[in-house]
């Protein structure tokens, strides 16, 4: 279970609930505790302003009077009560002169609030809310516009630290509930994200058991669905691999099957006497055809693997082609001096071949061999090739008449091997026929880049 990404995951969205969580506590509480302190400053402040002023109307006129002192420390004394702290008036020394907790004659001067009062300034000073929860407000106090003292007030913060234990219990039993339900969540959650991995696993364990059709339905559009799409994707290339691998090999056996056959039969007629010049010429015969096959196969795979390096230079087809067609019997026509970027040894064995199996077609007939621009082409007046044949006839092993190629000498790779050396060199091989008995057509574009673009030439 460890083992599986639905734990990780899990964990992850569990760490996120709970880093929520903790993130939201410091919030709200912070937020409660800092609106209550500037809610009891802003109304602490505004009481010792009150008495400020009540103190300096009456000593802006006159000294102050027995009864307006009365009158001031009844009115300290009532805010006290309903601010549950306490109230005093402090001379210019910071001396207690009246203080609703009758703390009268003590110096406070050196309370950084009470300094900064007496300098004009209002102070504050909060206590530790664990062993003095009280706040500390000092506001200056003035008598025809001098600083003559400061009113000092205080009030208690207990209720705020009951308030902050109340929420952060209530949160924390909130938070339980939270938490136990994220994980509940999270298991289900991270469960449901990993249902494609496992399809995808299960499936590749399957493929890799054998099962080459399994495929993966796409039911998202996420990156799962990308994954599944490449494993899909894969699969298929593998299993048309696999199918032409087999038939590959069950073609090159057949193949090799034959001219093993024949050697063997022609070996037991020399065993049994048989006239041993006519027998040997047989031999070679097959023995070339064998050695053709294989080397064709390996022509084949290095094409595949892209082992096949080319020389690509300029070459002047017209001389390039009277060569050839001189020496296979065929018409060169349409001459014009074209030069192409190419690999004149390759273009050379694929030219080769087609002349072979045009002259193989048309035996009496005609093979033409012609150039254009950025083109050429081989043609015959021969048998011709059915409809149904033309897809088929570069796949390996594809025969239009197998006997007959058989007898002929031909391994039918040639025309696989021919389309794998043109398009290595950056063109295109096509074939055209119209139907049997009306000869055919084969021909070479190359790359756009060697040479002039490929014009339109008359079908055949």
């Amino acid at each position: 279970m460890f083992s599986s990404l639905r734990v990780p995951l899990a964990l992850a969205f569990f760490c996120t609930i709970a880093l929520t969580l903790a993130l939201a506590e410091t919030v709200l509480l912070g937020g409660v505790r800092q609106t209550y302190l500037d809610n009891a400053q802003a109304a602490l402040e505004r009481d010792c302003g009150f008495v400020a002023n009540l103190m300096r109307r009456h000593m802006d006129q006159t000294l102050l009077s027995p009864a307006a002192r009365k009158m001031i420390t009844d009115e300290m004394a009532q805010l006290s009560v309903n601010m549950s702290g306490s109230m005093c008036i402090v001379n210019w020394r910071g001396d207690i002169l009246e203080d609703s907790a009758h703390r009268r004659g003590q110096n406070v001067a050196r309370r950084e609030e009470v300094d900064a009062a007496l300098h004009g300034t209002p102070g504050l000073r909060l206590g530790d809310l664990e062993t003095d929860p009280t706040m500390y407000v000092a506001v200056p106090m003035l008598a025809q516009n001098k600083i003559v003292g400061a009113i000092y007030g205080s009030r208690s913060l207990s209720e705020l630290q009951l308030t902050l234990v109340q929420l952060r219990t209530r949160f924390y039993e909130l938070a339980l509930g939270v938490l136990l339900g994220g994980m509940a969540v999270s298991l289900l959650l991270a469960r449901w994200l990993t249902r494609p991995l496992r399809r995808l696993t299960e499936a590749v364990k399957r493929f890799g058991e054998g099962h080459l059709d399994e495929r993966i339905g796409i039911r998202s559009r996420d990156e799962t669905a990308i994954l599944t799409r490449a494993f899909n994707s894969m699969a298929d290339n593998l299993e048309v691999q696999q199918q032409t691998l087999r038939r590959f090999v069950s073609d090159a056996s057949h193949e090799l099957k034959t001219p093993l056959a024949s050697l063997r039969s022609l070996i037991e007629a020399l065993e049994a006497g048989a006239p041993r010049e006519q027998f040997l010429g047989m031999i070679h015969r097959d023995l070339d055809r064998m050695e053709r096959l294989i080397a064709n196969l390996l022509d084949l795979h290095r094409l595949e693997q892209a082992a096949i390096t080319f020389r690509m230079q300029p070459l002047e087809l017209e001389p390039f082609l009277q060569e050839l067609a001189d020496e296979h019997g065929a018409q060169l026509v349409r001459p014009c001096s074209v030069t192409v970027e190419t690999d004149a040894d390759r273009l050379h064995q694929v030219v080769t071949n087609l002349l072979v199996n045009a002259r193989r077609a048309a035996p009496e007939g005609t093979v033409c061999l012609g150039v254009g621009e950025g083109m050429l082409w081989v043609e015959d007046d021969g048998v011709g090739i059915a409809p149904e044949h033309l897809p088929h006839l570069f796949d390996r092993f594809y025969r239009v008449d197998g006997s007959r190629s058989r007898q002929q000498g031909g391994t039918g790779l040639g025309l696989a091997i021919s389309k794998g050396l043109v398009e290595g060199m950056g063109g295109r091989l096509r074939a055209h026929s119209d139907g049997l008995g009306r000869g055919a057509r084969f021909t070479i574009e190359f790359n756009s880049r060697s040479g002039p673009r490929p014009a339109e030439i008359p079908e055949p």
